[in-house]
């Protein structure tokens, strides 16, 4: 499996594309991160946390490393439960299409991470590189690691706003295809937007532009139709006017936006005490 490092450059006769990818609810059917809480936290108080997060007291870098430890200490078991969860059955024929014509593909999960690789082998793409936390089943109590955190700003576990940047800053035309509220923070960097669930409704509300999508040959569909028309460049001199053209967006997050060493988007003091 490749792990998600520096963007490429567009090949010398590809599409100047790239692909971004959530996983949970959006690759898989489920929140696999929730389902995996929802059968084997410790702690029945875990989903307290939630309200936490939805009001921003706690982002989910923090969430996410206290879920780590009240899992139960059983691999085997989480893996199953992980196993278990639904596809969408269109991801890898789209994924293998994008590729083949010089696209670059990546998964951008900010969940537990730990299940993404090896589901994507399982659907037949495991050559797609993968951005998300690292668990680290050795230790004890579990040990959540941020690999693609922001290194200044401690709010995301992923920080899914600097693999868009990282991919634009790279000479490619980024879309992004999600459906979840933490999904906002790579929607407003990217050039297209496939959202759905409470991506949709986020873009709804602020008035941002985006495209509703059901399944992965709906987004296929979509991205070859821009290629016809042009809406998405076909050539790095298409991509190069097209960002002459466009007007440089403010940051709405991260330590431009908010400042640095943050750990969530506002004060904690409303969180739980085990959240703080």
């Amino acid at each position: 499996m490749a792990r998600a490092g520096k963007a490429p450059p567009p090949p010398p006769n590809g599409v100047p594309l790239s692909v971004l990818v959530d996983f949970d609810g959006t690759i898989s059917r489920t929140d696999v991160t929730d389902t995996l809480l929802a059968a084997h936290a410790t702690d029945p108080d875990w989903r307290s946390r939630d309200d936490a997060y939805a009001a921003g007291h706690v982002g989910s870098r923090t969430l996410l490393a206290w879920d780590a430890t009240i899992l139960e200490q059983d691999r085997g078991r989480l893996d199953a439960t992980a196993r278990s969860q639904p596809a969408d059955p269109t991801f890898a024929g789209f994924a293998r299409e994008l590729l083949g014509f010089g696209a670059a593909v990546e998964v951008v999960s900010d969940g537990l991470g730990f299940y993404v690789e090896p589901y994507l082998d399982r659907l037949g793409v495991g050559d797609v590189p993968v951005a998300t936390s690292r668990l680290d089943f050795s230790a004890r109590p579990f040990r959540l690691d941020f690999p693609y955190g922001h290194p200044s700003c401690f709010v995301c576990g992923t920080c899914k706003r600097e693999r868009v940047l990282a991919h634009r800053a790279a000479g490619r035309f980024v879309a992004f295809v999600g459906d979840g509220e933490s999904d906002r923070w790579a929607a407003w960097y990217a050039d297209l937007v496939f959202g759905k669930d409470r991506l949709a409704g986020v873009c709804r509300a602020e008035g941002w532009a985006y495209l509703e999508w059901a399944d992965f040959a709906d987004v296929g569909r979509a991205l070859r139709d821009a290629l016809t028309t042009g809406d998405v460049p076909r050539t790095s001199s298409e991509l190069a006017l097209l960002r002459v053209a466009a007007e440089p967006r403010p940051y709405i997050c991260g330590p431009e936006a908010w400042g640095e060493g943050r750990v969530a988007r506002t004060p904690a003091l409303a969180a739980p005490r085990h959240l703080r």
